[in-house]
């Protein structure tokens, strides 16, 4: 009994002593110890206000603690720390378990004074000892533990930095954090709730669960107003901008993370803005931005992807800059030594993962763009840019984007060195699909449209123009080659104008198509097809006065090839354009209309241009001189024009020419001369032939033969040869005119001889040769039953006694047969075929009244030299051959027309000769005549005057008066 007492009296004692100990002894020595033990390894003093601690309830509690440095400041403060602990569960339960733990008011003040060194980081005290080193680690097992709550309430971190010139700061204020369940004992799941005030605008809550073992984390963090300079201007050395102190980023992000496995990340966002963002570079703005707003992001480590959806960028604003420093975007970040080393190893590492998986959908972006290249002195602008896509898909190297467009409102750009600029407005830009992958771009049904294009150069005097420009594109592929099935080009209203060559180009609707377009790697191109139809174009040309316009011009090119400057075309095809060619100076004006032409095989190099085939069908051209009123001077100054076109010409490297055969078929020829008092017109119509050949070597030749119908009845045969390279060279063409009517060549007849043709019909058989521009022909002309009409009134005409030239040249059917030279130079503004020939005829009347001996002979192919006289020798006066051979001639032309005599006096030499040989020879002339030729006496007249100039008698022709 007195034992039982004596141990209860011992246990009482014990429980005593461990509960005064408890509440007095063990916090008071708690207390002194960590004073003692944290101001010998610590720079720092530290305080402790009080320790409590229940011996009965396990409770702990700390108060008014904090280390304080060198200049009394607070480096590390705690109000309060309560710690409830659970031994008796601990003990059941086999692990460490604590109810609450409550750390209210901690207060940290962390200092940067030199780059990268903190004070907290320093607050150990130097010390000489050396760490033990084991050489083998005992791998033992760490108790259990948990706690059911840990609460962290009103705490506050002051981040200071001294590194740069202003003094960097950061708070992180009214902290308040609170875990539930943390530990490993049963593997518990813990959840967690965090709120804290960044400086003063940003709100920070992150609320989730998370577990130890394996390591489970997840939950949500939310983060508002979070200004950006504020972080950004930790460390100021890393930038080359000024950030505006407005901008702010909102972020609402899920997060999830996984370890049992493998490490598992997986991260979504509610909401990511960035608003009111603004860089300025050396007092400049580089880059605004109102609004960054992404719906929806994910990021999902195991399966290493990426997703982004409903992104909308508002109002973005980039200025970039090129000057001596590089791009100014590049330079926003300075690189340093470390961060290459880091790139470079990111390199090496990334070689060995799998891709990453990119998911973009529905993208949209508003902004401007300007671009000042300081260093070449030119600007561009762009503005209003509104770009989309509805998906963005990106594994590794391979990008596909569907459904991008680009609108953008005006678009300039100057370039001051080169007096360029070009503008245009209204932009709009959609692809289907573009396929990427590594160098290789593939680009499905792309469409342009533009509103306005001005190009203007000023140094070459240049400026285009268009509007409503659209482009259409089918499967473009872009790798080492370029391609695409098929493009559609419309122009509206196309000018361009080049005035140092005083050009100007013009087209209305005009529409290109080609198909199947290849640019390979040695820079070749083929085209199988391409085509241009319902064009309207213009061409004027004020050096040489040209007015072209082309209407309704439809244009296909088939198999066309560009290989190493060698250009070859399978086929061109020309259908059916209205073409009008005026001079402007001359009033010439050509007409056409009707046109297919079809040209074969063409070949075009640096030293040769080949057609293998042409092929002319239906055409219908009209060919108009108008009257001419250019002065003399005008006239000079188109042939000094002429002359330096063909000095420019000729200062030309040649190029070898070969045009295979032109074959036409069904050639309308409508020509009408305005030049004259009654303008004349004809047509000749159905023209078919062919052109040989057509080379311009030196030596080279073309034949041609071409058949038509002249007007209603005649019809036409042209045949010949020329040298194509120089007509004036080598031009011998025979044309032949048959059943004319002579009614139409009224309006020549009345400018040059003044009567009007009633009636008749013409034959020509004309053979032409041109040498350095001097036509020379062989002309037999034939003029069946002419019977002239009225006169009329004209400068130009001669005043002739035309009746009796008609009768002086008919012959007894009232056929006019004359072979008549005729010359002109065909480089005389006002030459024409017909005007020629009639120019001729005149000439050819007005000797038959003036010269009638001339004209006769000349209808029986002599010419005036073999009748105009009988040659004797010296002191000759007989008869020989030689003078028979003259007088036959003359005995065919008077047996021929009796209405003219032939008249001759005698003639001799009075230095070598007596004047007897002169009687002698005369009468020998007028035996011969009528007694061997049976000429009408009447029809040989001798003269009684005698010449003594020269041995031979001189011949003249007389008509005999009725």
């Amino acid at each position: 009994m007195k034992a039982v007492k004596i141990i209860s009296y011992l246990i009482l004692s014990l429980i005593f002593l461990y509960i005064l100990s408890g509440f007095f002894l063990l916090p008071y020595i708690a207390k002194k110890e960590i004073v003692k033990n944290l101001d010998e390894i610590l720079i720092t003093k530290t305080k402790i206000e009080k320790i409590y601690f229940n011996p009965l309830t396990l409770n702990l509690e700390l108060k008014g603690f904090s280390l304080i440095d060198e200049k009394d400041q607070e480096v590390v403060a705690l109000k309060n720390l309560f710690i409830d602990f659970r031994a008796l569960k601990s003990i059941e339960k086999k692990h460490f378990h604590i109810k609450n733990i409550l750390l209210e008011g901690i207060y940290l003040n962390i200092i940067e004074e030199k780059k990268g060194v903190f004070n907290l980081a320093s607050l150990l005290k130097p010390t000489q000892t050396k760490e033990e080193e084991t050489n083998q680690k005992e791998k033992t097992k760490l108790i259990d533990f948990l706690v059911s709550k840990i609460v962290l309430k009103d705490t506050n971190i002051d981040f200071t930095s001294f590194t740069d010139k202003k003094k960097y700061n950061l708070h992180l204020k009214d902290i308040n954090y609170t875990i539930y369940d943390f530990g490993t004992f049963k593997n518990s799941l813990s959840s967690n709730n965090l709120q804290f005030k960044l400086n003063e605008n940003t709100d920070v809550k992150i609320s989730g669960g998370i577990k130890i073992d394996p390591f489970i984390a997840y939950g949500k963090i939310t983060i508002s107003n979070l200004k950006i300079k504020e972080i950004l201007d930790f460390d100021k050395s890393l930038f080359n901008f000024e950030l505006n102190p407005e901008a702010n980023i909102n972020l609402a992000l899920n997060y999830n993370i996984d370890t049992t496995n493998d490490l598992n990340i997986f991260l979504n966002s509610e909401i990511f803005e960035i608003n009111n963002l603004k860089l300025n570079q050396n007092q400049k703005e580089i880059a605004r931005l109102n609004k960054l707003d992404l719906k929806y992001f994910s990021f999902d480590l195991n399966n290493q992807e990426l997703n982004f959806k409903d992104l909308t960028i508002n109002d973005l604003y980039a200025n970039m800059i090129l000057d001596k420093g590089g791009v100014n975007f590049a330079n926003l970040l300075k690189e340093q030594k470390a961060q290459k080393e880091i790139k470079s190893s990111n390199q090496e590492n990334n070689l060995n993962n799998k891709p990453w998986k990119i998911n973009l959908e529905n993208i949209n972006l508003n902004a401007n763009f300007d671009f000042n290249d300081i260093l070449n002195n030119s600007k561009l602008n762009i503005k209003d840019i509104k770009a989309k896509t509805s998906n963005i898909n990106i594994v590794d190297d391979k990008i596909n984007i569907k459904g991008a467009s680009l609108v953008t409102l005006n678009t300039k750009y100057i370039d001051n060195n080169n007096k360029l600029n070009i503008s245009s407005s209204k932009t709009d830009l959609t692809h289907d699909d573009i396929f990427i992958n590594g160098s290789k771009v593939e680009i499905l049904n792309s469409a342009l449209k533009k509103d306005k294009i001005t190009f203007e150069d000023q140094k070459l005097k240049l400026k285009i123009t268009t509007n409503n420009l659209g482009l259409e594109l089918s499967k473009l592929s872009i790798f080492d080659e370029i391609s695409f099935d098929l493009s559609n080009l419309k122009l509206n209203n196309f000018i361009l104008e080049d005035k140092n060559s005083n050009i100007s180009l013009s087209s209305k609707n005009s529409n290109l198509k080609v198909n199947n377009f290849l640019l390979d790697k040695q820079n070749n191109i083929s085209i199988n097809k391409s085509e241009l139809y319902d064009t309207n174009v213009n061409f004027f040309d004020s050096n040489s006065s040209f007015d072209i316009n082309t209407k309704k011009t439809n244009l296909k090119i088939s198999n066309f090839n560009l290989k190493k400057d060698v250009i070859t075309i399978g086929q061109i095809l020309l259908k059916e354009p209205k073409i009008d060619i005026i001079n402007m100076e001359s009033k010439l004006k050509i007409e056409a209309k009707d046109i297919n032409l079809d040209l074969n095989k063409l070949v075009n190099k640096e030293n040769l241009f080949k057609i293998e085939k042409t092929n002319l069908n239906n055409p219908h051209i009209s060919i108009i001189l108008p009257k001419s009123i250019q002065t003399k001077d005008e006239i000079e100054k188109i042939d000094l024009k002429k002359k330096e076109s063909d000095k420019e010409v000729e200062n030309k490297k040649t190029k070898r020419v070969n045009l295979g055969p032109i074959n036409i078929k069904n050639m309308t020829l409508d020509f009408e001369d305005k030049n004259l008092p009654i303008p004349f017109k004809t047509t000749i119509s159905k023209l078919t032939g062919e052109v040989s050949a057509v080379k311009n070597r030196a030596n080279s030749t073309s034949n041609l033969e071409i058949n038509g119908v002249v007007d209603n009845y005649g019809v036409a045969k042209i045949t010949g040869i020329v040298n194509p390279n120089d007509i004036k060279l080598l031009t011998d063409v025979n044309m032949k005119f048959k059943n004319i009517s002579m009614k139409n060549f009224t309006p020549y007849t009345a400018k040059f001889v003044g009567r009007a043709i009633k009636d008749g019909k013409l034959e020509l058989d004309l053979n032409y040769n041109i040498s350095e521009s001097n036509l020379k022909a062989k002309n037999s002309i034939i003029i069946k039953k002419l019977e002239l009409g009225e006169k009329i009134e004209s400068k130009d005409a001669v005043s002739l006694p035309l009746d009796l030239a008609i009768t002086l040249l008919e012959d007894s059917s009232n056929t006019i047969d004359l072979n008549l030279p005729v010359s002109g130079n065909v480089d005389d503004p006002e030459f024409s075929i017909a005007a020629i020939v009639w120019k001729a005829f005149v000439n050819l009347i007005t000797k038959a009244i003036t010269a009638p001996f001339s004209l006769i002979g000349s209808l029986f192919n002599f010419s005036e030299d073999e009748i105009n006289s009988v040659d004797f020798n010296l002191k000759e006066s007989e008869i020989t051959p030689i003078q028979k051979e003259t007088l036959d001639k003359i005995a065919l032309i008077l047996n021929s027309k009796k209405e003219f005599a032939i008249s001759f006096s005698p003639s001799f030499d009075e230095k070598n000769e007596k004047e007897k040989i002169a009687n002698q020879r005369a009468l020998n002339i007028q035996k011969y005549l009528i007694e061997e030729k049976s000429i009408d006496k009447k029809q040989v007249i001798l003269e009684k005057e005698i010449k003594k100039t020269s041995s031979n008698i001189d011949l003249n022709l007389k008509e005999i008066k009725k």
